[in-house]
């Protein structure tokens, strides 16, 4: 009975246990296009920067609370605002780890930006966190 010659040609390009063999492997980064990941890493930038809109105009809102200018309409602005940047809190998070992962066997330049903008998402919850107290 034979399985295959003694250098494992045999298996083909899968190695004994099923899986795809470390021969061909690619990190996930080479696996997508540049242009696609230089697309998602500059949406979660933007991203970021909505969150840090956001806070902004939560603080100017936050302060005619109590006010004479505090009307429904403005706790309703309010209230949008906060569900927006939920919403782009958890699309951002979600694109962050998808990153991480395609990122993982990058070149050290994608690390790097990768890094930036986690601590970027990271301080502009911070601050989402700080005015939602």
């Amino acid at each position: 009975m034979s399985y295959g010659s003694i250098d494992g040609s045999g298996f083909g390009s899968r190695n004994p246990f099923g899986g795809p063999s470390r021969q061909g492997y690619q990190p996930l980064a080479t696996q997508i296009d540049p242009n696609e990941l230089q697309e998602l890493f500059q949406e979660t930038s933007a991203n970021i920067f909505r969150i840090n809109s956001n806070v902004t105009s939560l603080e100017r809102t936050l302060r005619s609370l109590g006010t004479s200018n505090d009307t429904q309409e403005l706790r309703d602005g309010l209230h949008a605002t906060q569900q927006e940047t939920n919403k782009t809190i958890t699309t951002s998070t979600k694109a962050i780890k998808q990153l991480s992962e395609i990122v993982r066997g990058s070149s050290r330049q994608e690390r790097l930006q990768l890094d930036r903008l986690n601590n970027q998402l990271s301080d502009a919850i911070q601050r989402y966190g700080a005015v939602q107290k």
